[in-house]
């Protein structure tokens, strides 16, 4: 297994994370250097403590829209001390300032202005951090970039209505199948029975140019009554089932692996893991972090997206409900349940695997398509779970099967989401922080 920082801090928390943050933090970051980590990987880790400790709670695509202005803030400092690729929103020159000065004052700057309830346990961390740095005009100056610049890619983003990903009362309808067969209503064993992020078309993407951009892509859900929606009811019911007697410990686990909270956290852990074992520069380390996060956050928005526009019924209550889809292959369980439960929103397509394609096509700009790695699993296993993968895209086939035997989503809802976030991703890189 390939030690991690991430997880070194996570097992250093104790019940009360808002009151050992500066603490924790700053005993595990003075190793970090060892690891060939640097400020930019610190940085990342810190971001994601202080939202676990954080009172906000802002759920997943939230906090993974935070991470990406953290550094797109860090990326625009660096780019201001010596300019490699296009900037995001602010530009500056300032040649003489100290590099690893700029990037801890715009991953504080961020981090203070979106997590205010965590503003002392930051500030004791950043002086700490700071005294490794000798003190002249180069680290003044740096200071004073880095918290210029976090102060404006904040102020840029401040409407961007990413604080919509919360759940809302929303009743089907306006959908293709109405409120009838293939609709989506929650299902009895969901957290809550409101639905998350129904306003997601709403929100302004990091780097596309609208929600709905790609969603043309999609080519919708199968027919209710073709032999190939029947088939693939047929293979949830019987390996994605709570009771399945079929499904092997091994496709348990990997259903578990794939059922993240967050995969910001999983995919995060694997890049700075593969910077580290590189020892890439402040800026290489921290542009890939910055692609990987604003295109798996923009992928997470064109899901919500089209899950609100086509609306469509969770393997829960479409195994429940098969005798009402009109397919007479198609075999009913009122009382089935799904290996782990159903969430809170519609089906069509699913989310992680968006999330997983868009990763697949970072890592691999980033490191090479034949990269081995290893990705750990939290949500579901509190000592943490490790799997090993020869490539990212033995990575994302794994995710795919991964979402299907959760008993979350049909196969064809995973296999069109991986192609979309793919495709997001390759016009993240096109458009976004491009080389000079």
């Amino acid at each position: 297994m390939i030690p991690t920082v991430a997880l070194a801090m996570r097992a250093a928390f104790g019940p009360s994370p808002g009151a050992l943050l500066s603490c924790c933090l700053f005993a595990l970051w003075l190793p970090i250097g060892s690891a060939a980590a640097n400020e930019v990987t610190d940085w990342s880790v810190i971001i994601e403590q202080t939202a676990t400790a954080s009172s906000v709670k802002p759920g997943g695509t939230l906090s993974g829209r935070n991470v990406s202005l953290m550094h797109l803030a860090m990326h625009d400092a660096l780019n201001s001390i010596s300019r490699r690729h296009d900037s995001y929103g602010v530009h500056r020159s300032s040649p003489d300032a100290n590099p690893r000065a700029a990037v801890m004052a715009a991953g504080h700057g961020v981090a203070v202005r979106l997590y205010p309830d965590q503003a002392s346990s930051l500030d004791n961390l950043y002086s700490k951090m700071l005294l490794t740095i000798p003190d002249g005009p180069g680290k003044n100056e740096g200071l004073v970039l880095g918290d210029e610049v976090a102060a404006k890619i904040v102020a840029l983003r401040a409407d961007d209505h990413f604080d919509y990903a919360t759940p809302e009362p929303f009743v089907s309808g306006n959908g293709p199948y109405g409120s009838g067969p293939g609709a989506w209503r929650s299902a009895p064993d969901s957290p809550h029975q409101n639905a998350n992020f129904p306003r997601a078309s709403l929100v302004t993407p990091l780097a596309l140019k609208s929600p709905s951009q790609f969603r043309n892509l999609l080519p919708g859900p199968l027919n209710l009554s073709s032999g190939e929606y029947s088939r693939e009811l047929e293979e949830l019911r019987m390996l994605a089932g709570k009771t399945s007697t079929v499904r092997t410990p091994d496709q348990t686990m990997i259903a578990m692996l794939w059922a993240e909270t967050s995969l910001f956290r999983t995919f995060n852990e694997i890049a700075r893991n593969l910077i580290s074992a590189r020892n890439d520069d402040l800026w290489e380390s921290n542009r890939t972090l910055a692609l990987l996060n604003v295109a798996i956050a923009d992928s997470y928005v064109a899901v919500f997206d089209a899950k609100y526009h086509y609306q469509f019924w969770r393997p829960t209550m479409a195994i429940r409900g098969a005798d009402t889809d009109g397919n007479e292959k198609t075999t009913s369980d009122p009382s089935w349940l799904p290996l782990l439960p159903t969430p809170p929103f519609p089906e069509y397509p699913s989310g992680h695997s968006a999330a997983c394609g868009s990763a697949q096509i970072i890592l691999e700009s980033a490191f090479g398509r034949s990269t081995p790695f290893a990705a750990t699993g939290t949500t579901w296993f509190p000592a943490g779970y490790s799997r090993n993968f020869s490539s990212f895209d033995d990575a994302s086939r794994e995710c795919v099967e991964g979402r299907m035997l959760s008993g979350h989503h049909f196969r064809f809802s995973d296999e069109d989401a991986l192609y979309l976030g793919q495709h997001i991703s390759r016009y993240v890189l096109r458009t976004t922080l491009a080389a000079r």
